[in-house]
């Protein structure tokens, strides 16, 4: 496993498990994402450790962009890890790919745009239950995604992961909810 991959892992466990918890983290992780993608497909040869750098480094601004601008975060972090979701969602259980993907491979534009707008209308109207369920599905894509198995089981690998985060992340919620003043 290389040091990205590693990385992509390691931020997902957290996600998994407190990304409601550790709201600035989830849109850390976004930025992560968006950094991640980016350099993959600008630098298809070079180091590992720069793509890594450059992710890293959109994380740590999108997660102080969080901490400064949390309404405007909020919506842009449901937006980028619901269209991620939709995507990865896509490719995991090997979807038909709309016409358009078929004869440009790699444009997933419209299922991340979807997916987007769902994820951030959720983190608006639901942010403790949809950042729950977000950070639970990014966690568990991110998990699978710094991993390498079989196709079919990742399918219920995926599900097994999104399941363990909502019910570990919820009863967070209800505990924090009973201590609160």
């Amino acid at each position: 496993m290389n040091s990205t991959a590693l990385v992509t892992v390691l931020i997902g466990v957290v996600l998994l498990i407190l990304g409601r918890k550790l709201f600035w983290l989830f849109v850390g992780a976004a930025g992560f994402l968006i950094g991640i993608n980016i350099a993959e497909q600008v630098m298809t040869t070079g180091s590992d450790s720069m793509r890594l750098f450059i992710a890293l480094l959109a994380g740590v601004i999108a997660a102080l962009l969080a901490i400064f601008l949390q309404k405007v975060a909020i919506a842009v972090a449901g937006f980028v890890v619901g269209g991620y979701v939709a995507v990865e969602l896509l490719r995991l259980y090997g979807a038909a790919l709309p016409a358009y993907a078929q004869v440009h491979p790699g444009t997933y534009w419209v299922p991340y745009i979807i997916g987007g707008i769902i994820g951030a209308i959720l983190m608006v109207l639901l942010f403790d239950w949809a950042l729950i369920v977000l950070s639970s599905l990014s966690g568990a894509s991110m998990i699978l995604h710094g991993v390498a198995a079989q196709r079919s089981a990742m399918a219920i690998l995926y599900v097994i992961l999104v399941l363990v985060g909502i019910v570990v992340q919820a009863r967070l919620l209800r505990s924090s909810r009973a201590h609160a003043p």
